[in-house]
């Protein structure tokens, strides 16, 4: 009878037990679940395209780009000429002359405008993305409200997610407010006068790296 009676005493202990396992198992994905990350999505190429402040970057650029353009073309042209007057005039020249005007005009030619012309497109691309960046930055704080109120952990932008819940995306409403606070961004203006000081900036640097170091004195 005892041992009757210890056997079931134990099966009952083991039962308890799974259900008391069970629970604090329970218990534990139900903590698990309450801490799963809320996570939102925002496309930030639309942000900036699609704002009010955004549509008004390209006309700006497009403006820019032609004034600096003419800028360059009239650089271009003058050098042109001075080829011209130079093989008009190069037989009365000296020989010293002579050369010193070629390798002028083909210092010009050959390297000062396609470096121009390359920086002036960097510079142009930089001056846009700074205003661009400027919009980004304006849709931080209405971004982190609308995160801080749907209670979420993440924000991501589209770019970076192959699929997500149209709930999930907040583009639209941070498109709403941010076109309340921001309606236009200025995209700083740059001449060839900019290019040219940047162009004499990076030849500088150039020559300075390839300048060999001096050698220590012997005392």
């Amino acid at each position: 009878m005892t041992r009757k009676f210890l056997t079931i005493a134990g099966a009952l202990a083991l039962l308890g037990g799974g259900i008391g396992a069970g629970a604090l198992m329970s218990a534990a994905e139900a903590q698990s679940a309450a801490k799963a990350p809320v996570i939102l999505i925002v496309d930030q190429g639309v942000i900036v395209s699609q704002s009010d402040a955004g549509k008004t970057i390209p006309g700006q650029a497009n403006t820019i780009k032609a004034n600096i353009q003419k800028e360059f073309d009239a650089e271009a042209e003058k050098l042109k000429k001075d080829i011209e007057n130079y093989q008009k005039g190069a037989a009365l020249m000296s020989e010293e002359v002579r050369k010193k005007s070629e390798q002028e005009l083909a210092m010009r030619q050959q390297v000062q405008l396609p470096q121009q012309a390359q920086i002036m497109e960097q510079v142009f691309g930089q001056v846009v993305q700074v205003a661009q960046a400027k919009i980004l930055q304006e849709s931080q704080p209405i971004m982190k409200s609308i995160v801080d109120k749907r209670g979420a952990t993440l924000l991501i932008d589209r770019s970076a997610v192959m699929y997500a819940a149209p709930e999930t995306d907040i583009t639209k409403e941070v498109l709403a407010e941010l076109n309340k606070k921001m309606k236009t961004v200025e995209v700083q203006k740059v001449t060839l006068a900019d290019v040219k000081k940047r162009a004499a900036e990076a030849a500088a640097k150039q020559q300075a790296a390839a300048k060999p170091a001096e050698k220590p004195k012997k005392k």
